[in-house]
């Protein structure tokens, strides 16, 4: 697993066993170390497509993929989870993949009342803590049947619950309690987002013409801009989230692939971190090009996303509570803090949220051969510390900064000396919240 740079940091990877390093900067190398490459930013995620680290609710309507949640879970009248696969986590013992992990409760008093949560493909479910549900596999006849989750006490039939179309045995549904190690593994995630933001911009935005627009930021309502991205490397766009809601198409001249993935740092400095997301139409980039794009949001932490095209790529906002209340659809994983897919509308009905798609992330990010140029996208923020000075010993909890530094030379070490050790407790920041919405 990649360590995060400017640290002393503790990595713990995520899942039945976590194996930790903590690692401690080379003095060295402190000042003649690249940028060491990201890889994958989703590693560890255990194959689930959504990855939430708190609660989550599935208003409407579905997702293609796997679902994992530390929180608790609520659902609306009719959400279906794992349409297309089960996903690749398989619980000790299992004779089949789980497609829906909860790590906390499942909350059928805050669900719809006629709600029914289906997990398809045949896979399995995993639920921390049983408290306020019976599991149940035989009917009220008695005849063996598929499990369900039911309100504690009630009837096989009874709403809201949560179907399988499997036969899971009873037992390995509930209790099983830390399963994946959210505090760590979202810890992580964050560190991940904040040195994705530090990655230098060399991505410009151009008119039809080719012409770079001018300036780089402040556009109009409407602007239509064009990417051309360097095939064999990272391809990395700084945009402020005003200027991206500005844009009504971003069209791509030739498209991200394996080895040339497309990131889009998005700074929501500007609007406090509370971001209201205006999805734009991406051309010339669907749902085969989706596995190697990324939207990084590495200091926002409430996203609603409200209006505009499917969009093409993962959702990586692991410090974000995030609301989808359009209608189009998601192509990519999502790492968030929280998740309200299809919220409550207040009239008794659930916002369509439109679908997830199972589209994985499946590039791998490296910086160290980006060009340092200060990007003129980001705000003028950018620290006023000699490059040579010293880097802290522990990732900034502030707001992340994102305008590199002018020479890679001088960047900070990013592949430190690493020795084991056992866990030490979760350093999660202190502004997390304890539980996501409506508990």
């Amino acid at each position: 697993m990649h360590t995060p740079p400017l640290a002393s940091a503790l990595v713990c990877a995520a899942g039945l066993a976590v194996a930790c390093l903590v690692t401690l900067p080379s003095a060295d190398s402190a000042a003649a170390a690249p940028r060491a490459a990201i890889g994958n930013p989703v590693e560890g995620n255990q194959g689930f497509g959504t990855i939430v680290e708190h609660d989550a609710l599935l208003g409407s309507t579905e997702t293609e993929g796997t679902v994992a949640l530390g929180g608790d879970l609520s659902f609306g009248p009719g959400y279906n989870v794992a349409i297309h696969t089960a996903g690749s986590f398989t619980d000790a013992g299992d004779a089949r993949p789980t497609a829906l992990l909860v790590g906390g409760r499942v909350d059928t008093a805050d669900s719809a009342p006629a709600g029914v949560l289906r997990v398809g493909s045949d896979g399995y479910l995993k639920i921390g803590d049983r408290a306020g549900v019976s599991v149940l596999d035989h009917d009220a006849n008695g005849a063996e049947v598929h499990d369900r989750v039911v309100p504690a006490g009630a009837g096989y039939d009874a709403t809201p619950r949560v179907e399988l179309t499997t036969d899971q045995p009873t037992d390995s549904v509930a209790p099983r309690p830390g399963l994946i190690d959210f505090p760590s593994l979202f810890s992580t995630y964050r560190a991940r987002a904040t040195e994705i933001g530090t990655c230098a911009a060399n991505v410009t935005l151009d008119d039809a013409q080719g012409a770079p627009l001018d300036p780089q930021t402040g556009f109009a309502d409407g602007t239509q801009a064009y990417v051309t991205l360097t095939p064999g490397r990272t391809n990395v766009l700084h945009i402020t989230g005003r200027d991206l809601n500005r844009l009504s198409v971003l069209t791509f001249r030739n498209q991200p692939s394996a080895n040339t993935p497309f990131v889009v740092v998005v700074d929501t400095t500007g609007t406090g971190g509370r971001y209201s997301w205006q999805s734009v139409e991406l051309a010339g980039a669907a749902g085969p090009q989706a596995p190697y794009m990324l939207w990084d949001f590495p200091d926002a932490h409430t996203i609603d996303m409200t209006s505009g095209d499917s969009l093409e790529g993962t959702v990586y906002a692991p410090g974000a509570d995030f609301t989808d209340l359009d209608a189009s659809n998601i192509e990519g994983d999502i790492v968030v803090r929280s998740l309200q897919a299809g919220p409550s509308d207040g009239n008794g009905g659930y916002v369509n949220a439109g679908e997830i798609h199972d589209f994985p992330f499946a590039g791998a990010i490296d910086c160290s051969t980006s060009p340092t140029t200060p990007p003129t996208t980001e705000p003028t923020t950018a620290p006023t510390t000699s490059p040579t000075t010293t880097p802290p010993t522990t990732p900034p909890t502030t707001e992340p900064t994102t305008t590199p530094t002018t020479s890679p030379t001088t960047e900070p070490p990013t592949t430190p000396t690493a020795s084991p050790t056992s866990c030490p407790p979760s350093d999660e920041p202190t502004d997390q919240p304890t539980g996501g919405y409506g508990h």
